[in-house]
């Protein structure tokens, strides 16, 4: 039996990224503004044993806002900044598709996006996840929704500080 790995699932956009900026689509290093808080919770839960693990509903890139070369490049430059504090993201999934889009590729519904478990599943491929120990903290509804369709704890982030807001619980 694979030993369990707790996980801390992360909503990118108004969780780790405070930036509001062009509605919330954000795919570009610059238009990227770390969250108070946000690097100092990672370290604390890297300390903790936890894997860091990103999912985030990215249809930006099928409304064509940005390429998934941008998003890629951004998701670099996180992991990058996260070193230089030594911290560490273990893993970014993202869905880019979106029923809606506008770039033929991307438009199309997709159980990758949140409040589908798809990019809960590509983890459990990677880790055997403990899900009594494993948490998600999102912004949104579908954040809690996919938790709870994930069957882990559901925490909706609606304050200034990602570290105080999960040193509270």
């Amino acid at each position: 039996m694979k030993k369990k790995t707790k996980i801390a699932f992360l909503d990118r956009d108004g969780v780790l990224n405070l930036s509001s900026i062009n509605n919330g689509y954000i795919g570009r290093i610059n238009d990227f503004k770390w969250m108070p808080g946000a690097k100092k919770l990672i370290k604390l839960l890297k300390e903790k044993n936890f894997k860091i693990v990103i999912v985030t509903n990215q249809s930006g890139i099928a409304r064509g806002y940005f390429s998934i070369k941008d998003v890629y490049k951004l998701h670099r430059y996180l992991k990058d900044d996260l070193i230089k504090f030594g911290a560490k993201i273990d893993k970014i999934y993202f869905c880019p598709y979106h029923k809606d889009g506008i770039i033929k590729k991307y438009k199309k519904k997709s159980s990758l996006r949140k409040p589908g478990i798809g990019m809960f599943l590509k983890v459990s491929k990677v880790w055997n996840i403990d899900r009594k120990k494993s948490f998600m903290i999102g912004d949104q509804k579908t954040d809690m929704v996919f938790a709870k369709r994930a069957k882990i704890k559901g925490y909706l982030f609606d304050e200034k500080n990602l570290h105080k807001f999960v040193k509270k619980r």
